[in-house]
Order: C-alpha cells, then structure tokens, then sequence
C-alpha cells in the first residue's frame, strides 16, 4: 500500500507536454505538440488526444517513447476561428508505464489568442464528494462583470470515467455578479481502476465580435480512504529519516570541528 501511492505521483509527472499554436489571419489553426518522457522507463502506446474548440482530433499513436526522448507532432484538423479572443487548448493523453496495465491520463491544458487579448469574466472552482463509484462534482460559478453572460459548458472526462451531464455543450444565462452552482454525477466505468482522475471545466462566450472562454480544472479520488490516508504516515516516516540524516551530518561536523581546534 505504501508503494502504490509515491509510484502514482512520479507516473503523473513523468510526461512531459508542451504546446506552441500558430494562427493565421484568416484563422487556420496549426498546433505543434511536444511529448517528452522525462522519466527513467519506458512510456508506452501514447495516445494524444486534442480538443479544442466543440471537436477533437485523435493523434498518432507513439508506440514506445524511450527514457529521455521527444517527439513532435503535428495537428491542424480543426475549423478555422472566426471571433478575435482567447481560445482554450485542451491535450488529453493516455499512456502506460508498462505494457499489460491500465493506462494513466495526463491532461494538459493551454491556450492561445486570435487577433486580440481578452478575458473571461466567468471564474469558478470545483470540488467533488466521494459516494462509492460515483462522485458529485460541485460546480461553482460566478460572473464578475455588470452585464448577463450567456455562456456554454462542456466537461471534459478522462476515458474511464462517465457522467450524464455536460458531456455535451450546455448553454446556461448567468447575470452580472451572479453566482451559480452545478451539480454533476460522475461515475466510473465498470472495470476503471479506482484512482485519481482529472476532470476538465470549459467555460466560453460570445459577445460583439470577440470570443471569451474560461477553463475550470478539478479531479476526482476514487481511492479507498486507506489509500488515501496511508501517504500520510510513509511522509512522516521519510521526513524523519531525513531529520535523522541531517542530525547525524551536524554531529559529525561538529565533533570534526572540536578535534580540529584541540
């Protein structure tokens, strides 16, 4: 139990994933995507997916990606933007550490301008409570401006995990200063294993000629209350072993000092 969690948080941070977008003034959009395994194993069957703007585009398939190594790719299989404003760029990308497990999910999330630097004025947070396989995430809300926003949602699920709403896009008014809550159902498919997953908020409206868009980021701990408490004892024990260490090197220092001044 004490292995399974320390081997959750490299896994996680082993993939390594950048984005550089250009964009034309006719608004054709061209993404370079930079995978690197920044791990010491073998990544294996990496399947980038990219969304952005209501469609996603599967990538090629990188069928080991070595220790070390980089790849870039190449995607331009969306329709072009029309409204001048920040659009979000979202990576969801599975892969495995070894060749007969369960896949992780890394999801990165960036965006880009086309033709002229705007904010949303739509923030929020999410926060999720546990009930067996399913969790209920809690959407909060709210409008910083004066004005009415009618805005469109859409939650963005890593595969293994289902829900009933905001799968697909969801329009909702919500007025100036104004706060809302959303709830929604998660659940995992039958055979997901029960771990961390990221979950993925876009928040997006038009207004005059400019396109605004938000995104929300949240996950969901399918872990058993056991799993997630033992990390807790296994820190204790390694900040004490580091104490241990570090009293041990001050006492050897400073008996080498006392000898060296007698």
């Amino acid at each position: 139990m004490f292995n399974f969690i320390p081997l959750v948080l490299a896994d996680s941070q082993q993939l390594v994933i950048a984005t550089n977008t250009l964009v034309t003034e006719e608004g054709k959009v061209r993404i370079h995507l930079t995978l690197q395994n920044n791990g010491q194993r073998t990544l294996y069957d990496v399947q980038p997916m990219v969304h952005f703007h209501h469609t996603m585009a599967m990538m090629s398939k990188i069928v080991q990606l070595e220790a070390g190594q980089e790849i870039i790719l190449e995607n331009d299989d969306h329709p072009p933007v029309l409204r001048s404003g920040r659009y979000p760029l979202i990576i969801m990308t599975q892969y495995k550490t070894y060749l007969h497990m369960k896949p992780y999910t890394h999801i990165h999330t960036g965006s880009f301008y086309f033709r002229e630097e705007v904010e949303s004025a739509i923030n929020g947070k999410i926060s999720t409570t546990l009930n067996g396989n399913e969790s209920l995430l809690d959407i909060f809300l709210k409008n910083n401006s004066a004005s009415f926003k009618n805005i469109r949602l859409m939650l963005l699920l890593p595969p293994g995990l289902v829900a009933d709403e905001l799968v697909q896009m969801m329009g909702i008014t919500i007025r100036g200063g104004q706060e809302k809550n959303i709830k929604v159902a998660v659940k995992r498919q039958k055979g997901s294993p029960a771990v961390i997953y990221p979950v993925h908020l876009l928040v997006e409206y038009g207004e005059m000629l400019n396109h605004y868009t938000g995104d929300i980021s949240g996950e969901v701990d399918f872990r058993s209350i056991q799993e997630r408490t033992a990390i807790i004892p296994a820190l204790g024990a390694i900040l004490v072993l580091i104490g241990a260490i570090l009293l041990r090197s001050y006492f050897r220092t400073s008996n080498h000092s006392t000898f060296s001044r007698q």
